[in-house]
């Protein structure tokens, strides 16, 4: 089995404490989980998550979001999609996007449930909201980063750049939140945009959002991604006969 340890940035102790236990339910002992509290620090993201990474020695390491909570079963299920996954695999997620812009991948969410087979598939992007990391293949996160957004899209790309590859894959958990897109998010995806856009079309497909720069992307490209973007949303809640993503939905209405 490959050792897997955890990494979550904190701000609220008791939701991290709560999404922890729903996790320990399953697994004894609980693999290594590293907290960091980058405001105590002055750090960004990129900062914390790496000093994280550093502290464990494992093959995985799943940096992941204090507000996510794990249904009965996922636990197994994880560990299943990881034998799945090429060796050359450097990056994993929940969701994901392709580099033609289509979503892939598994999650309840404010949403509701979202479900974009097939899975596991190779993706560009994926979402920073669970991300899991080959710590043999070096990757860190850039500290340049701005904040606490991106952070996740730019280490897919790094991968990307190295011939390395990432998967969204099929091990649905239950998210509490979507995130904001304010200034900060703006701020952070400019950033993005002016280290990867041009190797892109100037047009960054993420699972938040389609990033572009309107005055340089061509007029099609913005198009396309745009038509493939409404599709995937119209298709987000299709039906999944998936007992662990059943469970995820009754978590996220307060059921067993």
């Amino acid at each position: 089995m490959q050792s897997v340890a955890f990494v979550s940035l904190v701000n609220k102790p008791e939701q991290f404490a709560a999404s922890q236990a729903s996790l320990r339910a399953q697994v004894q002992p609980l693999p290594p989980w590293i907290m960091v509290e980058p405001n105590l620090r002055g750090w960004n993201a990129a900062q914390g998550l790496n000093w994280g990474i550093d502290q464990v020695d494992a093959e995985w390491v799943v940096c992941v979001h204090q507000d996510v909570f794990y249904p009965q079963g996922w636990w197994q299920r994880f560990l299943a999609e990881l034998q799945r996954v090429p060796d050359d695999t450097a990056i994993l997620g929940l969701v994901g996007t392709e580099k033609g812009g289509r979503l892939r991948g598994h999650i309840i969410d404010p949403n509701g449930h979202c479900y974009w087979p097939a899975l596991p598939h190779e993706v560009l992007v994926v979402d920073e909201l669970l991300l899991a990391v080959r710590k043999r293949t070096g990757l860190r996160f850039d500290p340049g980063t701005p904040g606490f957004h991106c952070y996740g899209a730019d280490i897919c790309l790094q991968a990307a750049a190295r011939g390395l590859r990432s998967f969204a894959i099929d091990a649905p958990t239950l998210h509490v939140s979507t995130g904001v897109v304010d200034g900060a998010y703006e701020l952070a995806s400019r950033w993005l945009l002016a280290k990867w856009g041009e190797q892109y079309g100037h047009v960054l497909p993420t699972p938040t959002m389609v990033l572009q720069d309107d005055a340089k992307a061509g007029f099609f490209l913005k198009l396309k991604h745009r038509w493939v973007r409404r599709q995937d949303r119209l298709s987000r809640n299709r039906d999944c006969p998936d007992p662990l993503c059943e469970r995820a939905a009754r978590a996220s209405k307060g059921g067993p």
